[in-house]
Parts: structure tokens; C-alpha cells; sequence
């Protein structure tokens, strides 16, 4: 399959406008605070709003959305200072859902070019654009207030600047560069801290360069996440006693304690909430409406497919010779797995936080999906993968909208 001229252009341009409009769409119909941690964010840019910068875990009005970092608070606070304070907190709240949908469309150009340097063909490169613009859940986020999306999209910026640190005569200020987005996205939320890990392994598993370019490399992009974010953790070692301020979450009157094993009913019921991350996001909107059986049944199908894809591509992968991949290959599956890994063992041993947390990996995830496709052999597999995707998207993000048209507004969730 070839594609030349501007129809790769079109074709994405096309899928990341589509996905615009669904935001738009989600943003204006959901109810206020429906959102899952919405009316906590949206407390905590208040708070940076009203001259109370850095807050603190267990003072008067702080809710635990404090414990995240203050590069979206901050910024976010601007516009609600413009937009009114007092009891204009909806009008706060629209300025936000609306203002930071720009960030779709910059997270469709960012994954096009992403993909484009781990050296995808460009008509793959779009589909991967609109597959991550059009997924459901991701625009539920982008539609709400949160500081999830941001993070995805610095942490795209992070490793597209990463894959070029790690060409062969890319200097050393280019990893530190990298590692600068990496701060700044850790800074939004911590668990972009896995891009840092991923491109140290990247750096120092470089058989093209020796180990003192490896090293110099790896302890440049060190250097540059500690530089912008560094001061956040100790900040939260003399606030709270630990480096995150999870333990401090208590005193703001909520938990989080992890998700417990009860048998294989309990895995089953992780597994569905994946899945419905993944594809249609009832528990994003705390199971308001329920998807019907036939939404339920093409997500899991879907799922079982890229399971499938996935699984038959590492098959294939063992049976060949091995061989150590491109350094921003390393990077991009590193990124995939400390974070799918990350999350679990977070998610199992420490807080029961949301599955949404790995989309922080979804752009390079999906970039790395479309170099894939550059190889004939799998060709064809993939690139039904991808049409699969995107289909499935529009066919979820039309169901998407129509049940939150008819989601009911509920008042004990919008309380300032």
C-alpha cells in the first residue's frame, strides 16, 4: 500500500479534525464535574488562581489533587484569573474544557512526526495520528478538566526530542533537551518518569556509540529532568516525608489503597476496566451510564484482535535472529513496558490508580505500531490493525456522544 502526495496529509489532517470536533462535542454535553477528579482539579487551579501556589495536602480547601505536580495548575490558573472567580466556577470551568482542547490537534502532529522519525511510512504515520486522536477515552480526558492530557502531549514532545538525541551525531545538548520535556512533563505528572528510564536504557544499550558517548548521553537527559523537576521532590520530602506526597493523600479526607487480590474475579474485573479505558469510558464518567451490550462486545473484540496482533508479531519476533534494534526503537518499546509495568505494580502493591495513566505511552506506542508497518511481512496485519482501530473509535466516539447527551447533571458532584 503507497500513498503519495498529499493524501497521507489530507487523511490525517481529516481523522485529528474529526477528532476536534468530538471534544468540542464532549466538552459542551458533559455535566459539570462528571468527569472522574474533575472537581478536585478544578479546586486546585482555584487554588493556584487565588494566589495560593504550591498547596498543601491537609490545609482548608486543598483537595488531593494537590499531591500532583504544578505545571497544569499554574498555567490553567491564568486564564481562570481572566475568566472570574467567585461564583463563576462553571464559567472557569468551560474557559478550561475549551481552551485546552488545542491540545488534540497538537497531539495528532506531534504522533504524525513521531512516527515519522522512527522512520514509519507517512500514510502509517497518520493513521497512528488518528488512531491516538480518535481514541474515546483520550478525548474524554482532553474534554475535561484534568492534567492527564497535557502530560501525554509533553511527554510526546519528550520522545519525539528523545528519538533525535539518540541519532548518531546528535549532541549531548539534545538528550539534555529531552530530558527538560521529561521534567516539565513529570512536573504535570509523575508518571512520565518512565520516558527518562526508557531513554537511559536506550543510551546505554547504543552498540554504535562507545560508553563514554552512552554514558554522556543517558547522564545529559539525567541531568535535564532533574534540573526543571528535581526541586518538586525534595519539596515533597520536607512537606510530607516521601517524594510523590502520596502518603499525604489521607490528610485531604480520601484513599486510595491498592487494588486487592481476591482471586481470579479480581483480575477478571482489572482486565474490564482496562478494556473500558481502552474503548469506551463509563468509569471515566463514574459508571453514570452503563454501554450496552453491543459496545461492550465490539471493545472487547477489538481488544482480543490487538491482543492477537500483538502476541503473533512477538512470535514472529522470536523465531528470527536476533538482534539489537535501532536505539529509539529500544526507547519507544522501553517507554511501553516501564509504564504498562509501572502502572500495574503501582496499581497492585501501592494505589489503586486509573488505567488512563498508561496513555502516557500512547503516542510513541502507536508511532512504534506504524514504523512496524514499513516491513513487508506484516504489512498487511498492520495495517488492519490500524483501520480497525480508527473505525471502532468513530463507531465508540458516536455512541460516546450521544450517551453523555443524555447524562443528567449531578449536583453533589459540583460543590465549591
Amino acid at each position: 500500500m503507497t500513498w503519495g502526495g498529499r493524501a497521507p496529509a489530507v487523511l490525517g489532517t481529516g481523522l485529528v479534525g474529526l477528532a476536534c470536533v468530538v471534544g468540542a462535542l464532549l466538552a459542551r454535553l458533559v455535566p459539570q464535574g462528571q468527569p472522574y477528579d474533575e472537581p478536585s482539579h478544578l479546586g486546585t487551579v482555584l487554588q493556584y488562581a487565588h494566589g495560593h501556589p504550591l498547596p498543601v495536602l491537609g490545609d482548608p480547601g486543598v483537595t488531593y489533587e494537590a499531591q500532583m505536580g504544578p505545571v497544569y495548575y499554574a498555567v490553567s490558573a491564568l486564564p481562570a484569573q481572566l475568566v472570574g472567580d467567585g461564583d463563576r466556577h462553571l464559567h472557569v470551568l468551560y474557559a478550561l474544557r475549551f481552551g485546552w482542547l488545542v491540545l488534540v490537534p497538537l497531539l495528532g502532529f506531534l504522533t504524525f512526526r513521531l512516527a515519522q522519525e522512527l522512520r514509519a511510512p507517512t500514510w502509517a504515520a497518520a493513521l497512528a495520528a488518528g488512531a491516538v486522536a480518535l481514541n474515546p477515552t483520550m478525548l474524554a480526558i482532553a474534554a475535561s478538566v484534568q492534567n492527564d492530557y497535557l502530560c501525554i502531549v509533553l511527554a510526546c514532545c519528550a520522545g519525539l526530542v528523545g528519538c533525535r538525541a539518540l541519532r548518531p551525531a546528535a549532541g549531548t545538548q539534545i538528550a539534555t533537551a529531552a530530558g527538560i520535556l521529561v521534567g516539565l512533563a513529570v512536573l504535570t505528572k509523575v508518571t512520565a518518569a518512565a520516558l527518562l528510564i526508557a531513554f537511559v536504557v536506550a543510551a546505554l544499550a547504543d552498540r554504535r556509540s562507545g560508553w563514554g558517548r552512552r554514558c554522556a548521553r543517558a547522564g545529559a537527559a539525567v541531568f535535564g529532568t532533574v534540573l526543571v523537576s528535581g526541586w518538586w521532590f525534595v519539596r515533597n520530602v520536607i512537606e510530607y516525608g516521601d517524594p510523590t506526597g502520596s502518603s499525604a493523600v489521607h490528610r485531604t479526607g480520601v484513599s486510595f489503597p491498592p487494588l486487592a487480590f481476591t482471586g481470579l474475579g479480581s483480575v477478571t474485573a482489572w482486565i474490564r476496566s482496562l478494556i473500558s479505558y481502552g474503548f469506551a469510558p463509563t468509569e471515566y464518567y463514574r459508571n453514570a451510564f452503563h454501554a450496552p451490550t453491543a459496545v461492550r462486545l465490539l471493545a472487547v473484540v477489538v481488544f482480543l484482535y490487538a491482543v492477537g496482533v500483538l502476541a503473533l508479531l512477538l512470535i514472529r519476533r522470536l523465531r528470527v535472529t536476533w538482534s539489537v534494534p535501532d536505539p529509539p526503537v529500544v526507547f519507544a518499546v522501553s517507554t511501553v513496558i516501564i509504564t504498562v509495568v509501572g502502572y500495574a505494580v503501582a496499581a497492585w502493591t501501592m494505589q489503586a490508580i486509573a488505567p488512563r495513566l498508561v496513555f502516557v505511552a500512547a503516542p510513541i506506542g502507536m508511532a512504534f505500531l506504524a514504523r512496524l508497518v514499513g516491513s513487508p511481512s506484516v504489512r498487511a496485519l498492520l495495517t488492519t490493525l490500524l483501520g480497525t482501530l480508527i473505525a471502532a473509535f468513530c463507531v465508540l466516539d458516536a455512541w460516546l456522544l450521544v450517551a453523555v447527551a443524555g447524562m443528567p447533571a449531578d449536583p453533589v458532584l459540583w460543590r465549591f
